[in-house]
């Protein structure tokens, strides 16, 4: 009997097995809240924030892609970006300056270590990575949820909107973060521009 397709997989049916099966997000209180097949978005909520599935489509290396994003509770569904203060910002957000942030790394430690941290690491090692060889969800989950797990809730809290004196504070260390590490004038908005 052949295998079949994965080229040939419904999107948000396969988003949600994966966030459904290896996110846990129902013990975070996350419920859905959007989901789209022409963008290939599927958004939980919760009470501090929201998470963003997209779907990345097939690689011929790894197969099925996808990707997950947290944005604060305005952050819109279908754009990236949003006008907050009276400037463009950027309202869905990856999980690395985040890490930094939280251990209380300095700007400048959080610049070198750029991508790399110990909690995160272990996913790229070769022994874990054949393990979830042409599955890129899976091990794209269970790093997040490793990062859950490790930070509890201080994790979405960062992203609540009933704490903007911690959003400030993160915002500033971004800020801070990319004086140093230089910012390209063709990326707009900025990416220590968030909301």
């Amino acid at each position: 009997m052949s295998k079949p397709d994965e080229r040939n997989v419904d999107p948000i049916e396969e988003m949600t097995r994966v966030a459904t099966n290896f996110l846990d997000l129902n013990l975070w209180g996350f419920k859905e809240s959007y989901r789209s097949a022409k963008s290939g978005n599927l958004i939980y909520d919760s009470d501090w924030c929201r998470v963003n599935i997209i779907w990345g489509g097939w690689d011929y290396g790894s197969g099925n892609n996808i990707s997950i994003y947290y944005g604060r509770l305005h952050a819109p569904n279908e754009d990236t970006t949003m006008i907050w203060n009276s400037e463009e910002c950027r309202c869905w957000h990856g999980f690395d300056d985040a890490l930094h942030f939280l251990d209380k790394q300095t700007p400048v430690d959080a610049a070198k270590l750029d991508y790399s941290h110990p909690v995160t690491d272990p996913f790229y090692d070769d022994e874990f990575l054949s393990k979830f060889s042409r599955r890129q969800p899976e091990w794209l989950a269970q790093i997040h949820s490793t990062i859950w797990r490790s930070y509890d809730k201080r994790f979405f809290e960062l992203f609540d909107l009933g704490r903007p004196d911690l959003w400030q504070d993160y915002r500033h260390f971004l800020k801070e973060v990319y004086d140093i590490k230089g910012r390209r004038p063709y990326i707009k908005p900025p990416l220590d521009k968030v909301c």
